[in-house]
């Protein structure tokens, strides 16, 4: 009979993001990770696999989790202004409120490796692809209430505007504070409301 596991897969897995997430992928040590996590090395490579696959997988949880928040964010309000304000608070939350200026993991994974790393690159795509169909859902919304304009498709608005917030995290990493944070949020929702 196999042995129960011994540790909560989802703590060592948030330890595993906060490692990679403040080192980088090829900065972080396998010996980076056992600490960070509390395993033996035997218990990361049963549970996880290699240094790559728990960096794949940390990837995935992290993004999941962001979209999640942000899909809760935009569904919980009908109102499509007052839904993109909060989107943009959120994305000023993930600017301004780290104790370490570590940036954004997802956007540190964009510039580390996926040019080099299709696996990752791939999780990336996905997660870009999503939240643009959740944003295209936002202003379509907007357009039909006549709150944000209408001389662009929500498809291309949503684009930009994806552009504009990987942008906004991009700075997170010790360039932005939280007034030039929320010019930038209060900007956004400028360019996408009706004349």
């Amino acid at each position: 009979m196999a042995r129960p596991r011994e540790f909560d897969i989802e703590e060592a897995l948030d330890a595993a993001i906060s490692t990679f997430w403040e080192h980088g992928y090829e900065a972080t040590s396998m010996d980076d990770l056992l600490n960070a996590m509390g395993l033996t090395k035997g218990s990361l490579y049963k549970a996880f696999g290699d240094k790559h696959n728990l960096f794949l997988l940390s990837l995935q949880d992290y993004l999941d989790h962001l979209f999640e928040r942000m899909k809760e964010t935009v569904d919980s309000d009908s109102d499509p202004v007052q839904a993109l304000n909060a989107l943009m608070g959120l994305v000023e939350e993930l600017c301004c409120k780290q104790t370490t200026p570590r940036g954004c993991f997802a956007v540190n994974t964009v510039v580390e490796l996926s040019q080099r790393d299709g696996k990752a690159g791939e999780i990336l795509k996905k997660h870009l692809i999503r939240v643009e169909k959740l944003l295209a859902k936002l202003i379509s919304h907007g357009q039909e209430s006549g709150d944000f304009r209408v001389d662009m498709s929500a498809e291309h608005l949503a684009e930009s505007l994806f552009v504009y917030i990987f942008g906004m995290l991009a700075q997170s990493r010790g360039i932005t504070n939280q007034a030039r944070a929320r010019r930038l949020s209060t900007f956004a929702l400028a360019m996408l409301q009706a004349a």
